[in-house]
């Protein structure tokens, strides 16, 4: 609990930061919110697996109006059931196929771009299914991040592995549990969307 309130203000601080280094024309405001940025930076290091050098460098990207980064996940079944899961290569836990949303995208168009590259299929985005958040804490993240989750529909492609993904294909998801982040909580979601279709059929 003490981390994740340590977290929450620095999640403030970078903000700040960002914003002053964004808007700020006087040469010393700017060297503060430098500083700001820095201290922030390396305190995010000590709670966190990710060096102070990496994380100053993205945060650096994100000068503007600082907003929770936005990631989209697509819940594709086969007829069983099962759901298309892949394993991630970063830390080789499972997860539905994922990603951060881009600038000039829709959400869509976002989630239809990250299926083809992690797996290899085109896809139809269909309903939202689950709207996710995640607060500075959790999993031992810094940032505010928000997450729509979509049931796609497979309309051309065949399964390929990425340097992203590995194991690529339809699971039964009570066989898996090395699960990436909250990704056990969007396939039982997922899950339970599925049930309802059937049962409306």
């Amino acid at each position: 609990m003490r981390n994740k309130k340590i977290l929450s203000l620095l999640d403030e601080l970078r903000s700040i930061a960002q914003l002053g280094l964004n808007y700020s024309k006087d040469n010393y405001d700017r060297e503060r919110y430098e500083r700001l940025l820095e201290l922030a930076s390396h305190q995010y290091e000590e709670l966190s697996s990710i060096p102070a050098g990496v994380i100053e460098k993205r945060f650096r990207k994100e000068l503007g109006y600082i907003t929770p980064k936005v990631g989209v996940s697509a819940s594709i079944f086969d007829d069983k059931g099962h759901q298309l899961l892949v394993k991630r290569t970063d830390d080789y836990s499972w997860c539905l196929p994922c990603g951060w949303a881009e600038v000039g995208e829709t959400p869509e168009e976002s989630l239809q771009r990250e299926v083809a590259e992690e797996t290899g299929l085109e896809v139809r985005v269909m309903n939202q299914i689950r709207l996710g958040s995640r607060m500075p804490g959790d999993f031992n993240l810094p940032h505010t991040t928000y997450h729509l989750q979509f049931h796609c529909v497979v309309t051309s492609g065949s399964i390929r592995e990425s340097h992203e993904t590995t194991d690529i294909g339809y699971y039964d998801v009570t066989t898996i549990h090395d699960w990436h982040l909250d990704h056990k909580i969007e396939a039982d979601t997922a899950q339970n969307y599925w049930s309802r279709i059937l049962n409306n059929r």
